[in-house]
């Protein structure tokens, strides 16, 4: 009963965080919605009316599709590809935040199924609450505004099926997760690595029929990963190939979106990851050398040049990424099992944060979330949890920089954080169960001024 009313009272709190500070985003993924139900598919990937074009994959353009209908009846101007630009009308500001609370609902269902997956387990289930009231994504999704609930619902529902083996609904949850954005790209070999040796390859076929079994298998689980692949994409070369004149290559022009590489090493706002230590150290050997400082990223796209050290391409943060998800994927490879692969997931997530490429603030999430999955195993996967956890809440303070939004933050973030420095020795379920309060009473005083006994 106590965490139904966590989760209606997140819920209600989310509710009041409408009319808070927005970020460009939201005129973003309205701009999406204008696209997707006012252009054929084949343009959706062209149009550049707005500066904000559509690079999300198919899926999610699918989704804005959806989502753009009730829109045009709502107000139409919100679907409107020339006059809804820059619209920040209240009904167009409360139905894209409707849009992020709803779809979240992806995630409280994954969070879920997992917990039936352990009933009895207090400590759990009281541990993927506190996902679901995690301050990042409270900052991201219904302050900032973005959609990762959903797309966190729909990693862990891919891991749901590998946790209750069912490994071609996993392949064909996280190929569809690509398709609803291809950050997620970077956790890809642990999902390979588990595929391979807990479907795939279980053992090492040493007879005729074994090895006409192992084939099976693989014809089935291509099936289930090239399926939601040809779904997403098939419609917009259909639609293409309708009108003869249309010289313009949809996959080509789909491809340059996905993968802006001119938008340069780092994002407007330095992530705290490798790349933010290299660019400060180029500034440093700059003045030492008595010139005038570089532009490194000043809030523009593609503004990203070193100056005393060598430029980064994108193969090298590619590389640097696969190399280290390849160390993390030697332990699944060995014994693949559902906790093996979260931590696996989580690892390679904090590789993408560390050295990817244009890497953005709000990616630390990939590696904070998943882990809290598996943090009931051992006190201390609860402490790297939590702390990691208090890291990315931290990192993530300067997106939401109005003065309005400074109480709910602070308040919020810092009435989590105290249990994750003071935690050191308290027994796992304890803790847990005071992390739980510690998110209600933070939930109650950032929003409404009242902290309960």
């Amino acid at each position: 009963m106590e965490r139904a009313a966590a989760v209606l009272l997140g819920t209600a709190i989310k509710l009041l965080l409408w009319p808070a500070y927005r970020s460009t985003d939201m005129e973003v993924h309205r701009n999406w919605l204008a696209i997707t139900y006012s252009l054929p598919l084949r343009a959706w990937y062209v149009d550049a009316t707005s500066p904000w074009t559509l690079d999300y994959p198919p899926f999610f353009a699918y989704l804005s599709w959806l989502l753009a209908q009730p829109a045009a009846w709502i107000d139409a101007r919100i679907v409107d590809v020339q006059r809804g630009l820059n619209y920040d009308a209240w009904s167009c500001v409360a139905y894209m935040r409707a849009t992020v609370l709803c779809t979240e609902g992806v995630l409280v269902y994954a969070l879920y199924l997992l917990s039936r997956c352990t009933m009895g387990d207090e400590t759990q289930n009281v541990l993927l609450l506190s996902i679901l009231l995690h301050p990042g994504l409270l900052m991201v999704d219904h302050i900032h505004f973005q959609y990762n609930g959903f797309l966190f619902g729909v990693l862990f529902l891919s891991l749901w099926a590998a946790r209750t083996h069912r490994p071609l609904l996993c392949a064909a949850l996280f190929a569809s997760l690509l398709q609803l954005k291809h950050i997620y790209i970077y956790v890809a070999p642990a999902y390979f690595v588990y595929l391979l040796r807990a479907y795939m390859l279980p053992s090492l076929p040493t007879s005729a029929s074994a090895v006409s079994a192992a084939i099976d298998r693989t014809i089935k689980l291509g099936a289930a990963t090239l399926v939601p692949f040809l779904l997403s994409i098939l419609p917009f070369v259909l639609d293409a190939m309708r009108d003869v004149s249309y010289e313009t290559n949809v996959l080509y022009a789909m491809y340059t979106r996905l993968f802006p590489f001119h938008r340069g090493l780092m994002h407007a706002y330095w992530a705290p990851n490798v790349w933010a230590l290299y660019a400060a150290a180029d500034r440093v050997l700059l003045r030492l050398q008595h010139q005038t400082l570089a532009s490194t990223s000043r809030g523009l796209v593609g503004d990203t040049v070193m100056g005393a050290l060598p430029n980064v391409p994108p193969s090298t943060c590619f590389a640097l990424a696969l190399s280290l998800a390849l160390v993390y994927v030697v332990p699944l490879w060995r014994k693949p099992s559902y906790t093996r692969l979260v931590v696996c997931v989580t690892l390679c997530g904090m590789a993408s944060f560390g050295v990817g490429w244009h890497v953005h603030e709000k990616a630390i999430l990939l590696a904070a979330l998943p882990l809290g999955l598996v943090a009931h195993r051992r006190y201390v996967d609860w402490r790297t949890f939590q702390i990691l956890s208090a890291v990315s809440i931290v990192s993530l303070f300067p997106l939401l920089y109005t003065h309005q939004e400074t109480p709910i933050k602070l308040i919020y973030s810092l009435l989590c954080i105290p249990d994750t420095l003071c935690s050191h020795g308290v027994p796992a379920p304890l803790a847990h169960e005071r992390l739980l309060r510690h998110r209600i009473r933070a939930l109650l005083a950032s929003t409404l001024g009242v902290v309960p006994p």
